[in-house]
């Protein structure tokens, strides 16, 4: 059987890359009619080969959250000089866009944001009020995946038990005040990780599972 193990993190450190980092970078470069470049937002990121901010842009530029207004030849990341496009941000909610490569908006992670929401505005659920409540036309909530988010963000101290679960009577969460960090949901990373994208740091320890051969 699988073995359980618990691996420490270092809860704090900062993970400048990815696509909620990029947008945190993009969005702060274009307040205000702010005009950027790819390697403006390279400098802010730790991405060992910028290919993942090309990716996120191209996207973003597809679905309209970006134009290109001029292209101008100048220094790049690495040293060098190349010919670089500039954009303008044309929208800017607060919640990282999730976009396919194509430029069509994507479903992945909604979920996990609906539910986040929903957190933020009940004043405490159960697994089944919390799916119902984060469910959309667009995204259904399973019960199932419910549970499972509320029990790592639990785990991760973002959710105090009002009451215990029982047969016949579910557990019952809250939100802490002190851990509702801001409009982004906690991202459930590979490893069973819950990621803070407004305070850019890994929260609680990491549950890893070894797969058996």
């Amino acid at each position: 059987m699988p073995i359980q193990l618990e691996l420490k993190v270092t809860a704090g450190t900062p993970v400048y890359r990815g696509h909620d980092h990029y947008w945190s970078v993009i969005r702060d470069l274009g307040a205000g009619g702010g005009l950027f470049t790819r390697d403006e937002v390279c400098k802010r990121c730790n991405d060992p080969t910028d290919r993942c901010i090309d990716d996120f842009l191209g996207r973003l530029k597809k679905a309209g959250y970006l134009k290109v207004v001029r292209s101008e030849f100048g220094p790049t990341a690495r040293g060098g000089k190349a010919r670089a496009d500039v954009y303008e941000l044309l929208k800017r909610p607060a919640q990282t866009p999730i976009v396919n490569r194509d430029g069509s908006i994507g479903t992945q992670g909604l979920g996990q944001a609906q539910m986040w929401t929903a957190m933020r505005s009940l004043p405490h659920f159960t697994k089944h009020e919390l799916a119902i409540v984060a469910s959309t036309e667009l995204v259904r909530v399973a019960v199932e995946a419910a549970s499972r988010y509320a029990r790592l963000l639990e785990k991760a101290g973002y959710l105090q038990v009002v009451r215990g679960g029982r047969p016949g009577t579910p557990r019952v969460w809250r939100l802490k005040p002190s851990m509702n960090t801001g409009p982004q949901a906690p991202k459930i990373l590979t490893g069973k990780v819950v990621w803070d994208a407004n305070r850019q740091q890994v929260m609680g320890t990491m549950d890893a599972v070894e797969v058996a051969a």
